[in-house]
């Protein structure tokens, strides 16, 4: 390969990363259809995350709100770190808001209701090539995992966030992400070594 096509090779993806920035800079500008271009290049993605963060139950409302919040969040957005994961940080943001105002309403249940049912959280059918049980297991393992553990473990390995761009996602130190890491893959391999009762 010769080296101008070597340096333009590397510059491609610096040139993308770039032109993300720029849509939300725009999008933070109130540009109408710098905010359709944002949801078309990220909604898929922000909807996959939150599915692995708290299952696929209702998730259209949460990912619509979080591009209509996304031009005010957007003016926050200092060019450090990817657009990406800026945009999953504030996922994760209005994820942990929806969560804590469904936990006020559960407690305000419970004090009227003795013996509350809520339905079970559907399961989560993946590609037909991949051990169905095997997956599932792990679903409830990463389900078990501390809060804290279980946002930076998917915004890393499942979302693919480098260790900065998740530290800015979480508004954590990036020591406290590859620790939290370590103690969400260690707990990982600890249930995923163990039979599962049957």
């Amino acid at each position: 390969m010769s080296g101008t096509l070597r340096v333009a090779v590397r510059a491609a993806p610096r040139q993308a990363e770039d032109a993300e920035a720029a849509l939300l800079h725009r999008v933070a500008d109130g540009d109408a259809a710098a905010l359709g271009a944002a949801f078309d290049r990220y909604h898929r993605e922000v909807y996959a995350f939150l599915a692995r963060l708290r299952g696929r139950h209702d998730l259209d409302d949460l990912v619509q709100n979080v591009f209509l919040a996304l031009p005010l969040a957007a003016a926050g957005f200092d060019g450090t770190g990817t657009a990406r994961g800026f945009v999953l940080g504030v996922a994760l943001q209005h994820a942990r808001r929806e969560r804590r105002r469904w936990y006020r309403r559960l407690m305000l249940w419970q004090a009227r209701v003795d013996d509350l049912q809520l339905p079970p959280t559907p399961t989560d059918p993946e590609q037909q090539s991949i051990d169905r049980e095997a997956l599932e297991r792990l679903r409830r393992a990463v389900a078990t995992l501390p809060e804290a553990q279980r946002e930076t473990f998917l915004l890393v390995e499942s979302e693919g966030l480098s260790g900065e761009d998740a530290a800015r996602a979480l508004g954590v130190p990036l020591n406290t992400v590859w620790t939290r890491l370590h103690h969400a893959r260690n707990a990982l391999r600890a249930a995923l070594r163990t039979p599962e009762a049957r």
